[in-house]
């Protein structure tokens, strides 16, 4: 009885789904072989030697033309511009039987093509900067994520970034009304703190132990009349 969790029985359930090892695949013929023995035979064979004698620079850059294409398209439709490792991207894309073999394109390796994706701008590599030598790196371990430079989104974007611009002034409005009001605040507080001190300036200070006299009469102030009264001339005492 088989063992269904064996590598062996696993091998041949790739093979009959026909997820072979990309290198024994032919692009020219579009015909997977299952292992070495049978990949060599193959291009031995009169109708691949007959195809590849055809094969010219024009079909090559169509292939490295479809090939980034649909890869830029797989990730874009399922992951975005959000950040996925690129071995993770290109193990879901050579799940399709269908696509388009690294093999028959002018990049000899996933760390070629990821680079040349990154200087062409249509993808961003996380913290590339980080590293002395990026060609040295393992491309495949990074994080990428798509860059979208369609008009749609651009337009998107700018609105974004508009808006941003809109709440960070409107903040700073908020900002300076309430930084006025803190200081007009502050500038009457001490105002008022210097009219209390004059007030006081003029009390004579006190001593423990003096006197304090307290008039409790009310002050009444009555208004004096003033009568006027007619000098008669004196008398001549001669007369």
């Amino acid at each position: 009885m088989s063992d269904y969790s064996s590598a062996k029985f696993l091998s041949k359930q790739m093979k009959a789904r026909g997820l072979q090892k990309l290198r024994f695949y032919c692009q020219v013929c579009m015909k997977q072989c299952r292992d070495d023995n049978g990949f060599k035979s193959h291009i031995k064979s009169p109708s691949h030697l007959k195809k590849i004698s055809q094969v010219t620079t024009e079909d090559i850059d169509k292939y490295t033309a479809q090939f980034e294409s649909d890869f830029l398209t797989l990730l874009r439709v399922n992951h975005g511009e959000k950040l996925i490792a690129a071995n993770k991207v290109y193990n879901e894309f050579i799940q399709d039987r269908d696509h388009i073999h690294m093999n028959s394109t002018q990049f000899t390796s996933l760390n070629k093509f990821i680079q040349h994706l990154s200087k062409e701008g249509k993808i961003r590599i996380q913290n590339l900067d980080d590293f002395d030598k990026p060609e040295n790196i393992e491309m495949g371990s990074l994080l990428i994520s798509y860059v979208d430079t369609s008009g749609s989104n651009t337009v998107r974007k700018q609105q974004l970034e508009d808006i941003e611009k809109l709440e960070k002034a409107d903040q700073e409005v908020k900002s300076y009304i309430l930084r006025k009001q803190i200081e007009a605040g502050l500038k009457a507080a001490k105002t008022q703190n210097q009219a209390d001190t004059s007030d006081t300036e003029g009390l004579t200070a006190l001593k423990v132990g003096d006197d304090i006299t307290i008039d409790l009469k009310p002050s009444t102030k009555k208004n004096k009349v003033h009568k006027k009264i007619k000098r008669k001339p004196a008398k001549n005492m001669f007369d």
